[in-house]
Protein backbone atom coordinates (compact mmCIF):
# COMPACT_ATOMS: atom_id res chain seq x y z
CA UNK A 1 0.00 0.00 0.00
CA UNK A 2 1.16 3.77 -0.44
CA UNK A 3 1.19 4.22 3.25
CA UNK A 4 3.42 1.63 4.22
CA UNK A 5 5.59 2.37 1.02
CA UNK A 6 6.16 5.90 2.07
CA UNK A 7 5.97 5.32 5.79
CA UNK A 8 9.61 5.74 6.88
CA UNK A 9 10.14 8.87 4.56
CA UNK A 10 11.23 11.82 6.46
CA UNK A 11 9.69 14.60 4.67
CA UNK A 12 5.78 15.62 4.23
CA UNK A 13 5.07 13.95 0.68
CA UNK A 14 1.23 13.93 0.63
CA UNK A 15 -0.46 15.09 -2.54
CA UNK A 16 -0.82 18.57 -2.89
CA UNK A 17 -3.28 18.94 -4.90
CA UNK A 18 -3.50 20.63 -8.45
CA UNK A 19 -3.90 24.37 -7.27
CA UNK A 20 -1.45 26.09 -4.56
CA UNK A 21 -1.96 28.71 -3.00
CA UNK A 22 0.95 30.99 -3.16
CA UNK A 23 1.13 34.39 -1.27
CA UNK A 24 2.91 37.33 -3.02
CA UNK A 25 3.75 40.98 -2.43
CA UNK A 26 1.70 43.42 -4.42
CA UNK A 27 3.82 45.63 -6.36
CA UNK A 28 4.00 49.19 -7.38
CA UNK A 29 6.67 49.07 -10.43
CA UNK A 30 6.07 46.17 -12.40
CA UNK A 31 9.20 47.59 -14.71
CA UNK A 32 11.43 47.38 -11.72
CA UNK A 33 10.26 44.31 -9.30
CA UNK A 34 8.99 42.09 -12.34
CA UNK A 35 10.09 43.00 -15.86
CA UNK A 36 9.17 39.74 -17.19
CA UNK A 37 5.86 38.99 -18.43
CA UNK A 38 6.00 35.61 -17.04
CA UNK A 39 7.08 35.79 -13.61
CA UNK A 40 6.18 33.83 -10.56
CA UNK A 41 7.03 33.92 -7.03
CA UNK A 42 10.47 31.99 -5.81
CA UNK A 43 8.09 30.00 -3.47
CA UNK A 44 6.68 27.76 -6.52
CA UNK A 45 10.07 26.36 -7.61
CA UNK A 46 11.17 25.89 -3.81
CA UNK A 47 8.06 24.09 -3.07
CA UNK A 48 8.66 21.95 -6.35
CA UNK A 49 12.39 20.99 -5.25
CA UNK A 50 11.28 20.49 -1.69
CA UNK A 51 8.61 17.97 -2.92
CA UNK A 52 10.91 16.12 -5.48
CA UNK A 53 13.22 15.46 -2.03
CA UNK A 54 16.04 17.94 -1.75
CA UNK A 55 18.51 15.20 -0.67
CA UNK A 56 17.72 13.64 -3.62
CA UNK A 57 17.88 17.11 -6.09
CA UNK A 58 21.57 17.07 -7.41
CA UNK A 59 21.10 19.94 -9.47
CA UNK A 60 18.01 21.93 -10.66
CA UNK A 61 17.68 22.42 -14.74
CA UNK A 62 15.63 25.20 -16.18
CA UNK A 63 15.11 25.22 -19.69
CA UNK A 64 13.35 28.85 -19.79
CA UNK A 65 15.20 30.79 -17.43
CA UNK A 66 13.49 34.40 -17.46
CA UNK A 67 14.75 36.38 -14.56
CA UNK A 68 15.99 33.63 -12.55
CA UNK A 69 13.47 32.75 -9.35
CA UNK A 70 13.77 28.75 -10.04
CA UNK A 71 17.93 29.54 -10.08
CA UNK A 72 17.36 31.78 -6.51
CA UNK A 73 15.02 29.46 -5.33
CA UNK A 74 18.01 26.53 -5.36
CA UNK A 75 20.35 29.07 -4.13
CA UNK A 76 18.57 29.18 -1.02
CA UNK A 77 18.28 25.70 -0.89
CA UNK A 78 22.00 24.95 -1.31
CA UNK A 79 21.34 22.97 -4.57
CA UNK A 80 23.28 23.48 -7.90
CA UNK A 81 21.76 25.06 -11.04
CA UNK A 82 21.83 25.21 -14.96
CA UNK A 83 19.20 27.45 -16.69
CA UNK A 84 19.19 28.40 -20.20
CA UNK A 85 17.75 31.67 -21.20
CA UNK A 86 18.04 33.42 -25.38
CA UNK A 87 17.10 37.29 -24.09
CA UNK A 88 20.42 38.30 -22.99
CA UNK A 89 18.58 41.25 -21.21
CA UNK A 90 16.75 38.78 -19.10
CA UNK A 91 19.75 36.78 -18.72
CA UNK A 92 21.68 39.82 -17.24
CA UNK A 93 18.95 40.23 -15.06
CA UNK A 94 19.25 36.46 -13.16
CA UNK A 95 22.82 36.84 -13.38
CA UNK A 96 22.77 39.73 -11.25
CA UNK A 97 19.97 38.84 -8.92
CA UNK A 98 21.64 34.92 -8.50
CA UNK A 99 24.88 37.19 -7.43
CA UNK A 100 23.31 39.38 -4.72
CA UNK A 101 21.71 36.51 -3.51
CA UNK A 102 24.87 34.60 -3.16
CA UNK A 103 26.52 37.36 -1.98
CA UNK A 104 23.89 37.96 0.82
CA UNK A 105 23.58 34.50 1.82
Amino acid sequence: SNVARWGGVKEDRRCRGNTWFVPYRTIQSRDKHRPHPATFPIKIPRMCVQLHGVERTRRVLDPFLGIGHSALAAAELGIDFVGFETDTDYCAQSRSAIEEAMSAG
